[in-house]
């Protein structure tokens, strides 16, 4: 509603300007012809024109949709948190959970600064990613539609391509780089980012299913999420050690060190990993997102030696972490204090955790 009122009041200011500039040049002798029916058509195609500030050749804004998308709705508790997280990590995108349309799994993908290298910066981007990729010479075909909920006019904004997309083992992403300016996306009067929440949506145009919802919010802090693991006698440990287990926000944890090396770390790094041991009892379609700070302490300089990562974690993706994390010449040389007398202390920081999971 806000919306049309807008355009009512700028077109009622450019006819009323046009008028006060046809009589000014009247007073001043101009001899024009009657011109009121023109400035009335040029009025209604300013009317008719409003918001094509929001279009460009690759896609079409259109507000007042009430029906919810038929595929996917994506609400995301917690944006800031989550946006911050994932500038902190490096990955710069918010990837949904998984959702089935046309015989095909996808999943949506936020670019929140958008996604710099397909001309998006200063927008919000979006993007959607075929995940079960076709083998090489397949394809699949698909127009989309993506959605954002205003919470003040109880309806959608529909951002829609004009083009179908080839979805193929080289090309799994399509999308919008310039979905929406950051600016308008930030501000709260605008009804799309209200609360630090906001809800998006797909709809796939390969066949219509059944939408299925998923949540993704940001579990407040009610424990302490910071683990020293002491281990003495380092140079008598075998190939692969686990922490004592420690609970985070109702989870077990545990670390896993491999003082030699594991993967492409063996025999010149440390590994160090953090896993969630009670992964079993995560529900059907429920994934954690940690943001994780694993570290050595330097005892010497107080410098210590640490790596963060953001990564999911489910009943089939338990451990996450690092087989290059330390390598082994730094590890053992008595100047960087990351080991005295045969000891080490090795640090986990779980900065946040959040929560995806189906909810109907």
């Amino acid at each position: 509603m806000s919306n049309y009122l807008d355009k009512i009041v700028s077109s009622l200011a450019c006819f009323s300007f046009l008028i006060f500039l046809d009589g000014f040049l009247r007073f001043y002798s101009f001899e024009l012809p009657p011109l009121k029916p023109l400035y009335f058509c040029l009025t209604c195609l300013f009317f008719l024109n409003w918001g094509n500030t929001f279009k460009n050749t690759n896609h079409v804004v259109v507000h007042g949709r009430v029906t919810e998308p038929s595929d996917f709705k994506f609400e995301i508790e917690n944006y800031r948190e989550l946006l911050n997280s994932a500038e902190r990590t490096g990955s710069h995108r918010i990837v949904s959970s998984e959702f089935k349309a046309g015989g095909h799994s996808w999943a949506l993908v936020m670019y929140p600064n958008g996604k710099e290298n397909d001309n998006g910066s200063g927008y919000v981007s979006l993007y959607l990613k075929l995940v079960d990729k076709p083998t090489e010479g397949g394809a699949v075909f698909a127009s989309f539609t993506f959605f954002i909920f205003n919470k003040i006019d109880e309806t959608y904004v529909i951002i829609s391509t004009n083009r179908e997309r080839r979805f193929d083992a080289a090309h799994f992403e399509w999308g919008i780089p310039q979905a929406l300016h950051i600016e308008y996306f930030h501000d709260e009067s605008n009804g799309l980012l209200v609360n630090n929440s906001c809800t998006i949506g797909a709809e796939v145009y390969v066949i219509t299913t059944t939408a299925t919802v998923a949540r993704l919010s940001l579990l407040p802090k009610r424990t302490h999420r910071n683990q020293v693991w002491p281990i003495k006698n380092f140079s008598e440990l075998g190939t692969e050690e686990y922490s004592p287990s420690f609970t985070v926000e109702g989870f077990s944890w545990k670390l896993n060190l491999f003082p030699s090396g594991n993967q492409t770390g063996t025999g010149r790094y440390l590994s160090l990993y953090l896993e969630l041991e009670n992964h079993v009892d995560l529900p059907g379609g429920s994934k954690l997102y940690v943001e994780c700070a694993l570290s050595i302490r330097d005892r010497l300089s107080g410098k210590d030696h640490k790596k963060t990562f953001g990564s999911w974690f489910d009943s089939n993706n338990y451990w996450r972490g690092f087989n290059k994390f330390l390598p082994l010449a730094k590890l053992n040389n008595p100047n960087n204090g990351y080991m005295d007398e045969d000891a080490v202390f090795i640090e986990a920081n779980l900065n946040e955790v959040f929560t995806l999971r189906e909810i109907k």
